[in-house]
Order: C-alpha cells, then sequence, then structure tokens
C-alpha cells in the first residue's frame, strides 16, 4: 500500500504546481463529535446538502446514498429501503455492521441483527448527511470500522416553514410527508411526519411504514440544548426468495406465505452542544415481532450517556470524552418442541477516548487519537420445552489509535495519509440462536487500515475527489451457512479505491461521476484468496442534473453495479450474480409556493437483484430477492 500513498501524494503536489489556484468555499462537518472544517479534518468527508437531497429528486434516503459510489446500498424490496443496508468497505453481508449510521452524532446501528433501519427518518427531516470514508472506531468505536454516515437533521433556526406532499404510484403506492418549523426568540421547534404504504413490487409484500422526528431545542449565548424525539413503526410481509428459474420468468412471485414481520421503535435524546461541552442522554426502546417458519419477539432498549470535552492549547485542539451504552435484549422463539427458547441478553460497553489535532503549519496538521473500550456481556437462555437453564458470561476489552496527515499544498489540493485500528463486537443475536437456542461466544473482530487521498479543486467549477485504503482484519464476524451459525473467519484482506468527480458544466447542467473499486478476500485458511461473496468489485454512477428554468427541473441517473459471488459461497464454487445498471428519471416542476415531482424508477425495466444466496444443497442453488421493475411516482406538494 506504500507505493498508492506516495502516489496519491505525489498526485496532489504535482496538481498543486500546474493548477491555478482556485478557492474552495470551506464546508463545515459535524460528524467529528464537534463542529469543524473539512478542510481541517485528516480524513475523505463527503457532504450531501437539504438543497442537493431535493435537487435529486430522491424519495428515500437510500436512493441518496446509493448515489454515492464507495456507498454500496443492499436492498431488499427497493421501495422505502427497509430491510437495506450501506456498505462503505467491501464486506458483503456483514456491510452493515462494519458501517456506523448515525442521526446527529446518535448511533442507530442496534445490538441485534437488524443493524440500522434507513427507512426510519423521513426523507424531509434531513438538513445535511455526512460520509466519512474510513475507520473512525477511535471517535465511535464499534461498527465505524469502514467508515460513518452521519445524517443531521433540520432545527426551527433555519427558517420558519412547513411543508406538506402527498405522493403515489406503481404497486399501490402511497405516502403523505408533512414538516413544520418555528422559532421564537432563542426557541426552535421542528417535526416532520412521514407515512407509506404499498402492495410491494413482488406477491406478499405489503407494508406499511410510519415515522415521526421532533425537536424543541433552546439557544443561550454559545450554548444550544433541548431534546429529539422519534418514533418508527413498520409493518412487512416477507416474500422470501427466489430460485433462479423462478426469478428468471417471474420476479413477482413469492417462495413464503403468511410470513411478516413488525418493528416499533421509539427514543428520546436530550442533547448539550457548545464550543467546549457536548453530550447526549438517549433511551430507545424497540420491539420486533416476526413469523418465518417459527414465530419469534425480541425487545431491546439502550440507555446512553456520551459527553465529551474540546480543548486548545497553543497549535493543539485536543477532544476527549467518555461512551457508555448499558442493552437488554430478551427475545422469545418458538419453532416447535423442542426449539422454544427464551433468552434474556445484557451488554454494557463502556469507552474513554482522546483526540489530538495539532497544526504543525498553516497549511499542515497532524492527528492522532486513541480509544479503550471495554464490553461486559451475559446472556442467560431457558429452553421452554426442557426447562434447561444456561448462564454465559464474556467481558472483552480491546484498544483503537489513529494517526493522519492533512496537508493543503495550495488553495486547490487537499491530500491526506492515514493510519489506524478498528474493532467490532459480535451483536448479540449473533451470538445467540432463536432456533437451537445455543450460544457461541465471538472473538471481537479487530483490523489495521491504511488510507491515502486528495481533493483537487480542477475549476472554480469542478472537483476531483480521491481516496484509497487497505485493511487487514483478523476475526472479522461472518455467517457460516454449513453450521447455520456466526463464526470468526480465517484472516481477511480488504482494499479499495473511490473517485467522485463534480462539474458544474454549464448553468444548467451539473453532473457527478462516482466510480468505487473493492477487493476482499481470505489471506489464509480453507479459503485462501478467495473473494468474499456479495461485493461487487466495480462500481460506477452517474447522476446528471438539469435546471431548464426557474420552475423545470430534470433528473438522469445511473447506476452500474458489478459481478459478485452469490452470498454464503466463501468457496466460490457458485458463478457470479450478473452485473446490472439501473437508470432513473426525475422531472420536477415548481410554481410559486407548489411543486409537482414524476419519478421513474428502472427506466429500462431489468429484472435485477441486490442481493442473492448460494444453496449447495439445491439441483438449481442460485436464489435471489428481486428489485422492482420499472415503477413510476408522482408527488404533489407545497410550502407555507
Amino acid at each position: 500500500m506504500k507505493p498508492v500513498i506516495i502516489t496519491a501524494l505525489s498526485l496532489g503536489l504535482a496538481a498543486s504546481q500546474t493548477m491555478a489556484a482556485t478557492s474552495v468555499e470551506p464546508i463545515v462537518v459535524s460528524a467529528k463529535r464537534f463542529a469543524t472544517s473539512i478542510d481541517t479534518a485528516p480524513v475523505n468527508i463527503t457532504t450531501i446538502t437539504a438543497q442537493q437531497i431535493e435537487n435529486s429528486n430522491a424519495t428515500r434516503l437510500s436512493q441518496v446514498l446509493e448515489m454515492q459510489a464507495g456507498v454500496y446500498i443492499k436492498d431488499l424490496f427497493g421501495i422505502t429501503g427497509s430491510k437495506s443496508s450501506a456498505d462503505l468497505g467491501g464486506f458483503g453481508a456483514s456491510g452493515g455492521h462494519n458501517t456506523l449510521i448515525l442521526i446527529n452524532g446518535r448511533r442507530q446501528n442496534d445490538v441485534d441483527l437488524t443493524g440500522a433501519n434507513l427507512a426510519v427518518i423521513p426523507l424531509n427531516s434531513i438538513a445535511k448527511i455526512e460520509i466519512i470514508h474510513g475507520s473512525s472506531a477511535v471517535l465511535y468505536g464499534d461498527n465505524a470500522v469502514s467508515g460513518v454516515i452521519n445524517i443531521v437533521t433540520k432545527s426551527g433556526y433555519e427558517q420558519d416553514q412547513g411543508m406538506a406532499s402527498i405522493s403515489g404510484g406503481s404497486f399501490s403506492t402511497k405516502g403523505i410527508d408533512a414538516s413544520y418549523s418555528k422559532s421564537i426568540d432563542n426557541t426552535a421547534f421542528f417535526i416532520a411526519a412521514d407515512v407509506v404504504q404499498s402492495d410491494g413490487y413482488r406477491d406478499e409484500s405489503e407494508f406499511d411504514q410510519k415515522s415521526l422526528v421532533t425537536e424543541i431545542s433552546q439557544s443561550s449565548d454559545d450554548w444550544n440544548y433541548g431534546a429529539r424525539l422519534n418514533s418508527f413503526d413498520e409493518e412487512l410481509q416477507l416474500p422470501g426468495e427466489l430460485n433462479e428459474p423462478v426469478f428468471e420468468t417471474t420476479p413477482t412471485a413469492a417462495s413464503s406465505s403468511n410470513q411478516k414481520a413488525e418493528q416499533k421503535r421509539n427514543g428520546i435524546d436530550l442533547f448539550i452542544s457548545g464550543d467546549t461541552f457536548a453530550g447526549e442522554l438517549a433511551y430507545s426502546d424497540k420491539n420486533q415481532e416476526a413469523v418465518i417458519f417459527g414465530t419469534t419477539e425480541a425487545d431491546l432498549n439502550t440507555l446512553s450517556f456520551t459527553p465529551r470535552f474540546k480543548h486548545e492549547i497553543s497549535n493543539h485542539q485536543l477532544i476527549a470524552g467518555i461512551d457508555l451504552y448499558m442493552s437488554e435484549l430478551d427475545t422469545k422463539a418458538d419453532f416447535g418442541v423442542p426449539n422454544i427458547n427464551q433468552s434474556n441478553t445484557s451488554r454494557d460497553s463502556y469507552a474513554i477516548y482522546v483526540t489530538d489535532n495539532y497544526q504543525l503549519t498553516q497549511a499542515s496538521s497532524i492527528t492522532a487519537g486513541l480509544r479503550r473500550q471495554w464490553v461486559d456481556l451475559e446472556i442467560e437462555n431457558t429452553n421452554l420445552s426442557s426447562a434447561t437453564k444456561t448462564n454465559t458470561q464474556q467481558d472483552d476489552a480491546v484498544s483503537a489509535w489513529e494517526i493522519g496527515l492533512n496537508h493543503q499544498f495550495s488553495n486547490s489540493v487537499q491530500a491526506y495519509a492515514r493510519w489506524s485500528d478498528s474493532f467490532r463486537f459480535a451483536v448479540l443475536d449473533e451470538m445467540w440462536s432463536y432456533f437451537f437456542g445455543n450460544v457461541s461466544l465471538l472473538k471481537p473482530q479487530t483490523g489495521h487500515h491504511v488510507e491515502t487521498g486528495a481533493a483537487i479543486a480542477l475549476s472554480d467549477e469542478s472537483r476531483l475527489d480521491i481516496n484509497l485504503f487497505k485493511m487487514t482484519l483478523v476475526n472479522e464476524i461472518g455467517f457460516d451457512n454449513a453450521t447455520f451459525s456466526n463464526i470468526n473467519l480465517d484472516p481477511t484482506e480488504h482494499q479499495g479505491a473511490n473517485l467522485n468527480y463534480h462539474n458544474q458544466i454549464h448553468e444548467l447542467w451539473q453532473i457527478a461521476l462516482g466510480y468505487a473499486y473493492r477487493d476482499a478476500s481470505f489471506r489464509s485458511g480453507a479459503n485462501k484468496d478467495k473473494v468474499i461473496p456479495e461485493i461487487p468489485k466495480h462500481r460506477l454512477t452517474w447522476s446528471n442534473s438539469f435546471k431548464l428554468d426557474d420552475n423545470n427541473h430534470v433528473n438522469l441517473d445511473a447506476v452500474y453495479t458489478g459481478k459478485r459471488y452469490f452470498g454464503d459461497d466463501f468457496a466460490n464454487v457458485g458463478k457470479q450474480m450478473p452485473a446490472h445498471t439501473l437508470v432513473n428519471l426525475g422531472y420536477t416542476y415548481k410554481l410559486k409556493n407548489w411543486k409537482a415531482q414524476v419519478r421513474i424508477d428502472n427506466v429500462a425495466d431489468k429484472n435485477v437483484a441486490d442481493q442473492g444466496f448460494y444453496r449447495s444443497f439445491s439441483s438449481n442453488p442460485y436464489f435471489y430477492y428481486p428489485l422492482p421493475g420499472r415503477a413510476y411516482y408522482l408527488t404533489l406538494g407545497a410550502e407555507f
């Protein structure tokens, strides 16, 4: 990887010597746990503003993220983003557990297998999205292996405004969105609600989702404090996976009937933020019920406290904090005698961390940091058929460090290099089996990272971002289909590159091109040099935005996803899932305070799937979760 670092830094130096200096407007980001300029952050951070989200004609968060080439969204249903996951580093099936999702700096990755749900937050409540490529384990700890996606919601301080819209489209999809913000003196209020119902693309795939986000805050001098409340309710049918012959001929079919899942989640965050101190005290409760061959119930509650401090001494900017998370998961699973199990699992996590950003010169800075995290785990299982009870305990402690160099070669070129560690603890039901009730303790996953990149302003209207990385992991956590359990895999290696190019070609035409390369394989063991499944080696995105005039706006987007091995095929004995390209078209018309949007997804009506699995026991071993064919959606909205 060293030649790669030298190449990227040389590229930045050469560019600074040959290009005319152009001014790049500083971008303020909060994903570093305190507001800071992206120019001084030694990581590759992409920001997506509310205006950019509106111009994209997207109707859900997953559509916004999938147009970032370095963010691979794996979607099961393709309409609301439910059960989809984001993968920044090429992890395949476990991508969602190796990418940390935040809302206003508050982690959304729960300590159970469902992870973070991208459908929980209304799109019209988002003020900004910040994407950090590269390990952020020192600042955020668990799950921040390949990067962080921080979703910043709106507050009433921006402007007094109300918005409402209704939508409808293919598969009997209909929705209502509304938001309202208001500020009086130093007090701000914001509320956003979202309701979506659909019959779904496939048989047995109906769903009903409701979400609500509310914030009230008070500003005093340099301090801001308040409370956020969020609520989410989802009911959906589960159509199951399709064998390849059925997928090719009847992709709308279901392989199962009467299978369903329901999730209800409520949370409250109390927060305070200032120039030198910030913190959150939060509580969330999530209840899930499912019918999949048997019945399962799970109730997860989490209490967290995350205070942190910032202090500047000479050229040093120090950030230190404590992360406390206490989670309890109660489950019950009934698959018929003797597989009727009930468990109570608790996980307490304690961490301390400190980072130092040292300004060497006006153009150069060094960042260094260290985290120590402890996790105490206790799992109690009762087999209700035999009244047998078992109790298992495990205590783990891991450390992570980072060091990075950031240099501004000129007004138009910035480059960085970074070395860091990462870790991930197994989530609770990766170790407890719903079906068997047995406990399989897993070692923490650890990794070492090397990363480099450059941001180059080619002109006032165009920009190129380059990011290269390599991760060497030990005890990566994955699923073993042969034993139907999660295990620590043999040593692995993940490496890749992200290239993003933006250009305002004309006042009427803006383009964004993205390319992501991923190569993940086993370094030793029975599958040495074999490719980890479900990871496309190549991914391309192309977004075109045409502003015809002040009232008319057109979007044309294309996403190419390359070949990848089917899930569970660690030995690479089967064929690969085919590459595919999806094209989406959108049109927006504005008249005063009114707006009409038309969106056509999968314009070419391709029969494709983001997820597929290899089942060696079947004569046709390839199974798919189809994405929707061509779909039309209309949204009518107004501002007041």
